[in-house]
This record gives structure tokens, C-alpha cells and sequence, in this order.
């Protein structure tokens, strides 16, 4: 087997930069999903778990407000 010396090997192209604005959109949908998980959450269980806490009071108000 014979080698060739000194040949460069060719550089491997450089990395693609992933521009700001697709960063920036993919944060805004996740905190709007978990926004929105969130406030499912409260609607579904909220009522239980204050009452669970025993904060009887704000139940209602929670109620009124969902």
C-alpha cells in the first residue's frame, strides 16, 4: 500500500447557523403551550385543590371565574 504525504484533506464545510428569529418563534410556542397547559390544569382540577387546601372561600371565585 502506498500513502500520499502532503495532501491536505478537504475542510469540512462549516456548520449552518440557525438564525435568531426561528429561536426566538419556537420559545413563543412553547410558552404559549405551556400557557395554555396551565390554565387546563386550573380549570380541570382547580376547584379540587383548593378545596384539598382548604381554602373553601376561593373556590367559588374560581368557579365564577372559569
Amino acid at each position: 500500500m502506498t500513502e500520499t504525504t502532503g495532501t491536505p484533506l478537504p475542510l469540512p464545510a462549516p456548520p449552518e447557523k440557525i438564525s435568531s428569529w426561528l429561536v426566538a418563534l419556537v420559545v413563543i410556542l412553547v410558552l404559549c403551550c405551556c400557557c395554555v397547559g396551565t390554565i387546563g390544569l386550573i380549570i380541570a382540577f382547580g376547584p379540587d385543590i383548593l378545596n384539598e387546601l382548604g381554602i373553601y372561600v376561593l373556590a367559588p371565585a374560581l368557579a365564577a371565574v372559569i
